[in-house]
């Protein structure tokens, strides 16, 4: 059975479209964040995160298990990399190849964790830096792939009722390891900011959101979606709106907080401090679950806001857009010699306008020249919550 948003599309280009668009939604919120117009705009980021973890799932257990496991996972990871690997490597290495014409002084261990896939530990750490080259925003290609690498050997490995049990276990562990490292982090004495950051970035650290995602796959696939979809979307809302009262409250009652300034360092900011690090992120793996939810399985309450043609083909390369994002905001500053955090808001309106526009048309570029050739497709099919939405019975990127 097809979510609903599938119904009445041809067999070869089905989608999970109205999910296409949630992701052309989550990059744009990350757009804007780097635009300096939505503080707030990384949660899309955790959005991401749930997708990755539906789409990968429902990616393996919608395919026949005909084939002996090992060669199955052979091909699991050989299709996540050929959709991956050859756009985010083409990327950092023309990075690479400017910063050492340039003269730029560059850390091995930097340069090797972008292309080892550790970018997050780097960061983390304080590095992680390609010269001018804008490459702060791929620690979260790292987070995935990680991802992959040990949730999608248990997955292919494994039998399903385990590991329907271990995505539980990870759910609910994930929190008790965020405080944690919380704990072990405070001991250093780093600062606030630099602390938020290890926990923002950290490997396995946000598993939550990866695991619900994954059980909403399940649950699609055993009929369950269509009963879950809005009980969890009020959950999530319920949990988002009880942790913005209470740390809102606690920044008003015990740093004395009026006016903005009560929202500070609640959704944006530095979030750090009174275990903010512990329960935001699970707060957004819950909401972010239920939108996706809600989304899959075509629920009115959202459909009449995804079922945009446009949304839905941005969301489809958005993971280009994603890689891309950056350095299209340095450039379209650079053209206008300005400085996006110093400018007023209606410029930054037109910032962001240029620079979307430049990354969307990038993406789309890299996708019909360069990224179908490694997967062998005119058209993006499958991936994960950066790269694609499932078929059912077709073959995968």
């Amino acid at each position: 059975m097809l979510p609903k948003s599938c119904e009445g599309t041809s067999d070869e280009t089905k989608r999970v479209g109205s999910v296409d668009s949630l992701r052309c939604f989550a990059m744009t919120a990350v757009v804007a964040q780097h635009c300096w117009l939505m503080p707030f705009g990384w949660t899309g980021v955790w959005l991401f995160f749930v997708i990755s973890g539906f789409v990968v799932t429902l990616t393996v257990i919608e395919r026949p298990a005909d084939r002996p496991a090992l060669e199955r996972l052979r091909g699991f990871f050989r299709r996540r990399a050929l959709r991956i690997i050859p756009v985010y490597y083409a990327y950092v290495g023309i990075g690479l190849l400017l910063a050492l014409l340039g003269g730029a002084k560059l850390d091995l261990f930097d340069v090797l964790s972008l292309f080892g896939f550790y970018h997050n530990v780097a960061m983390g750490l304080g590095g992680g830096t390609l010269g001018d080259w804008p490459v702060g925003h791929l620690w979260t290609i790292s987070v995935e792939m990680q991802f992959y690498l040990v949730y999608g050997t248990v997955l292919v490995l494994a039998p399903r009722r385990t590991v329907i049990a271990l995505l539980v276990a990870a759910f609910f562990a994930a929190p008790l390891l965020r405080f944690a490292a919380a704990t072990e982090i405070a001991m250093l004495n780093l600062g606030s900011e630099a602390s938020a950051y290890r926990i923002y970035s950290g490997s396995f650290l946000h598993m939550d959101s990866f695991a619900l995602g994954a059980l909403l796959a399940f649950a699609h696939r055993h009929g369950l979606l269509d009963r879950l979809a809005r009980p969890l979307a009020w959950t999530g809302a319920a949990a988002i709106l009880t942790y913005v009262a209470t740390y809102s409250w606690l920044n008003y009652s015990i740093a004395h907080a009026q006016g903005i300034g009560i929202l500070k360092n609640v959704v944006s900011g530095i979030l750090w401090g009174q275990y903010r690090e512990v329960f935001v992120y699970t707060a957004l793996a819950l909401a972010s679950g239920g939108l996706v939810a809600l989304a899959a399985t075509g629920d009115r309450s959202v459909f009449w806001l995804l079922k945009s043609r446009l949304s839905r083909r941005i969301g489809e390369v958005s993971y280009g857009a994603y890689i891309f994002h950056a350095l299209a905001i340095d450039a379209v500053a650079l053209l206008l010699a300005v400085d996006p955090g110093a400018l007023p808001v209606a410029q930054r309106l037109l910032l962001f306008a240029f620079s979307y526009t430049v990354t969307v048309i990038a993406a789309q570029l890299s996708f019909d020249r360069f990224e179908s050739r490694f997967s062998g497709q005119r058209k993006p099919r499958v991936a994960d919550g950066l790269l694609g939405v499932p078929t059912r019975g077709g073959e995968t990127i």
